[in-house]
C-alpha cells in the first residue's frame, strides 16, 4: 500500500493528484489518542505495511516479470528446489520470504534458488553481522546512513552513505556494515520496495586514507554481497559521488578479485559532477544537500520512528533473521 493509499484509507481524506496532503492534520492513532501527525510520520509507518498493492502489478510485471496467476506456482516451485537440492537451509520457507528472491530474479525460480543459496552462504560465513545485534542499537551511527522515502517507481528507495563522516575509531566496518544490512533486511519486509527496488549513493566526501586502509579484500567482497550479489534486493544502481581517484582506482582492484556478476554494471562513478548522477537519477528524488527536493531520513530517526510503530509481526521477522528483538 503507498503511502498515499495508506492516508486515505486511514483517516477519510480526500487527496487530489496525490500532492495535496499538508503536515497539519489531526489524524487519530490506532489506539485511539489524538495527536499532529506529519506527512512523514504517515510514511513511517506505512514503512512497516506488509500488504501488496495492486497498484504495483504493473511494476511488478515490468521489473520482476512477475504474473499474479503464476506466483503461487513460482514459489512452490522454489521451495521444491530447496528441499530437492539441499544446498542451503534458509531461516524461512514460507511464502513470503520465498517470494523476496523471485522478483530480485525476475521471477525465475532455478535464479531465486541461486541467490537464495548465496544468501544463506553469506549468513553462514558472517553470522556476526546478523546474530543477537540489537537492531535500535544501530542508531548510534546517526546520519552514516540515510534513505530518502520517495519510492518514485523508476529509481525505488534511495539509500545514501555517508563515508566520509564515519570515525573508524568510534564505529568498526563492521558497524557501518550491520547498519546498512538492517536497512536492507527491513525495507525488503515491504512488498512494494521488493517490487521497486532501490540505488545506493555513497558519498565520499571527506574520505580520507584513514577510511580507506578499512577496506580489506574480505570487506570489499562482504560489500559486493549486500549490494545484491547475495542478497534479494532488485539493485538498480550504486553512485559514487564526491570520491578522489584512489578510492576508484581501489574499487576497480578489488573488482578483479569479486565474481562476475551483472551488478558491475550499475556502479557508476560520477567524480563530483552532480550533472553525470541527474542523467540517471532524477533530482526530484535526491535531497536538497544534492541539489534536489527531498528531505532525507537518518538511520537513526528511522529506527525510532520503527521501534515506535513496529508490532508482533515485525519482532517475528527480526528474530527469524537472528536480530535480538524486544
Amino acid at each position: 500500500m503507498s503511502v498515499f493509499n495508506y492516508f486515505k484509507a486511514n483517516n477519510n481524506v480526500q487527496i487530489k493528484g496525490k500532492s495535496a496532503v499538508k503536515c497539519d492534520y489531526k489524524l487519530k492513532e490506532p489506539h485511539g489518542d489524538i495527536e499532529a501527525w506529519t506527512f512523514q510520520d504517515i510514511a513511517f509507518k506505512a514503512e512497516l505495511d506488509r500488504h501488496d498493492d495492486p497498484e504495483l502489478e504493473k511494476e511488478a510485471f515490468i521489473l520482476c516479470a512477475e504474473e499474479p496467476a503464476a506466483r503461487a506456482r513460482n514459489i512452490a516451485e522454489l521451495r521444491d528446489l530447496i528441499y530437492e537440492r539441499g544446498e542451503c537451509q534458509p531461516p524461512r520457507t514460507d511464502d513470503a520470504f520465498l517470494l523476496r528472491f523471485l522478483r530480485a530474479r525476475r521471477s525465475i525460480p532455478a535464479r531465486a534458488h541461486r541467490l537464495l543459496v548465496r544468501y544463506c552462504n553469506f549468513r553462514d560465513q558472517n553470522p556476526h553481522l546478523w546474530r543477537d545485534v540489537d537492531w535500535f542499537g544501530l542508531t548510534r551511527l546517526g546520519n552514516l546512513i540515510e534513505g530518502v522515502l520517495f519510492d518514485r517507481p523508476d529509481v525505488g528507495r534511495l539509500i545514501i552513505c555517508r563515508l566520509g563522516l564515519w570515525d573508524p575509531d568510534e564505529f568498526s566496518i563492521d558497524d557501518l556494515l550491520r547498519g546498512c544490512l538492517l536497512m536492507l533486511e527491513v525495507g525488503i519486509l515491504q512488498p512494494k520496495l521488493q517490487v521497486l527496488g532501490g540505488n545506493v549513493l555513497l558519498d565520499c566526501h571527506g574520505l580520507t586514507l584513514k577510511h580507506i586502509r578499512q577496506f580489506s579484500p574480505a570487506v570489499a567482497l562482504q560489500i559486493i554481497n549486500i549490494m545484491g550479489f547475495a542478497f534479494p534486493t532488485h539493485q538498480r544502481g550504486v553512485h559514487v559521488i564526491n570520491c578522489s581517484r584512489v578510492f576508484e582506482t581501489l574499487f576497480h582492484f578489488f573488482k578483479r578479485l569479486a565474481p562476475v556478476d551483472e551488478l558491475w554494471k550499475k556502479v557508476h562513478f560520477h567524480g563530483n559532477d552532480l550533472n553525470s548522477l541527474y542523467r540517471l537519477i532524477d533530482p526530484e528524488c535526491l535531497p536538497k544537500r544534492y541539489g534536489g527536493q527531498r528531505v532525507e531520513v537518518s538511520l537513526a530517526q528511522w529506527l525510532t520512528k520503527i521501534k515506535k510503530y513496529k508490532n508482533k509481526d515485525f519482532d517475528n521477522d527480526m528474530r527469524s533473521l537472528g536480530y535480538a528483538a524486544d
